[in-house]
């Protein structure tokens, strides 16, 4: 009896001692988690990524001869010309006209043996040197809207560059480095002033010479269908958080916000959206190049370019950008829809971004084949503009033919038609020219 009560003194001290151990091992014990990785970003694709060279585009060519003048709006004999000049090493950019007269402006762009390059709206250096191959080290921030191309005897091949501001009346010029310039009066010069339309200007109509076709043209007019953009894609694409994005608002003009007061209002009337982030909105002026650069990245983190848009004009002081809807080389205006993109670049705390943005919310689907049209020629555009009633013909700076886009009679919630038609530009208004004031001179094609 006496070894019994030993051995349970025994167990009991045992039962004692791993119970305490036990207890210690739950206090301490730590399990091994495994690493929970974070919910990666929602990848949003409203339409395609785009390169700067791909919406920052010239949209029109004259060359000037020894007795008459051709040029080309053709988006294939445009960028014949342009991926002519990515070739060549162009350098020693240096200011020459820090404010040239119309008259010295004239002699630049439209004296004989040279090639005017029109761009919609001013171009910094920078960006043109992400476009061609510019070997200085450091680009000016200067802007122009002309690039003149003044090119030597065939025998005596060289090229000199011209840059002009055509608003400023500065100019720059820059030296071209090819080993192909013998070829390019045979390559691109000679066939331009054969076959391509004569173009013609009238005195008096803007304060430079406006070059316009001066025959009648043949102009395709398309029907589209609107294929809208789901909402949840902008949610997806603009808020920082979507999943904390809270909607109200009509069934077809809804609205969105979030904790950081960005709103996205949705105007079904003009198929657009209004995205608004308050707290970036600053009076700091924007630099040209980022503001083109910067806006450009922003729109491809989305894939913003739903259809062909381009850089269409600029207000750096107030940081606005606009790159409006393009169809064969010409831009699209509509009253009845949303037409471009609108960007206002602005600061939240040290960040640059978004201030205010304006879109359509739509992609235009090709409907059908397109309709021949014949349109009034230029000579009647520039007649018609020198006529206009209560208008100044100096203040006119442009005159374009472009597309005019309305809602078809048929559906007009879904189908709209685009159809060619010229206008002018005045107090930095664009303006369509009615077949009334064309003198009737517009009609379709069977």
């Amino acid at each position: 009896m006496k070894y019994v009560e030993h051995i349970k003194t025994i167990a009991l001290f045992l039962l004692i001692f791993l119970s305490l151990a036990l207890t210690f091992s739950v206090w301490t014990f730590t399990p091994d988690y495994d690493e929970i990785e974070a919910t990666p970003a929602v990848e949003v694709a409203l339409g395609e990524s785009k390169s700067v060279e791909r919406v920052v585009k010239p949209h029109k060519v004259i060359y000037h001869g020894e007795e008459e003048t051709k040029g080309t709006i053709n988006q294939k004999q445009v960028d014949l010309l342009l991926n002519t000049m990515k070739e060549w090493q162009i350098n020693e950019i240096m200011e020459v006209e820090e404010d040239a007269s119309p008259a010295l402006l004239k002699s630049y762009m439209h004296d004989p043996n040279r090639a005017v390059v029109y761009y919609p709206a001013p171009l910094p250096f920078p960006v043109l040197g992400s476009i061609l191959q510019i070997t200085d080290e450091s680009l000016l921030e200067a802007s122009f809207d002309r690039i003149v191309l003044v090119w030597g005897k065939s025998e005596q091949p060289e090229m000199t560059l011209y840059f002009i501001n055509s608003r400023s009346g500065r100019i720059h010029k820059g030296n071209v480095v090819s080993a192909e310039l013998n070829q390019f009066i045979p390559r691109i010069v000679e066939p331009a002033l054969s076959d391509f339309d004569t173009y013609i200007t009238e005195e008096g109509v803007g304060q430079m010479p406006i070059y316009l076709p001066e025959n009648k043209l043949t102009v395709d007019t398309y029907r589209y269908l609107l294929e809208d953009i789901p909402d949840k894609k902008f949610v997806d694409g603009l808020f920082e958080n979507p999943g904390q994005v809270e909607s109200s608002g009509e069934l077809t003009n809804e609205e969105y916000s979030d904790a950081s007061e960005a709103l996205m209002k949705f105007d079904d009337s003009k198929k657009s959206i209004r995205y608004v982030q308050p707290q970036a909105q600053t009076s700091d002026p924007a630099i040209p190049s980022e503001l083109i650069f910067d806006t450009a990245d922003w729109i491809n983190s989305h894939s913003g370019w739903t259809n062909d848009y381009r850089y269409f004009s600029m207000e750096p002081l107030s940081q606005q950008i606009n790159y409006r809807l393009y169809l064969n080389n010409l831009p699209v205006f509509s009253t009845a829809l949303a037409d471009s993109l609108e960007l206002t670049w602005g600061i939240d705390g040290e960040m640059e971004q978004i201030f205010r943005y304006y879109r359509p919310y739509y992609v235009l689907e090709s409907l059908g084949e397109p309709q021949p049209m014949e349109l009034a020629s230029g000579s009647s555009a520039l007649h018609a503009v020198s006529h206009t009633k209560g208008l100044k013909p100096e203040a006119v700076t442009d005159v374009m033919l472009g597309y005019q886009m309305t809602r078809d009679e048929k559906d007009p919630d879904r189908l709209v038609v685009l159809e060619p038609t010229w206008f002018y530009k005045a107090n930095g208004k664009w303006t369509p020219l009615s077949a009334e004031e064309l003198g009737g001179d517009q009609f379709g094609l069977e």
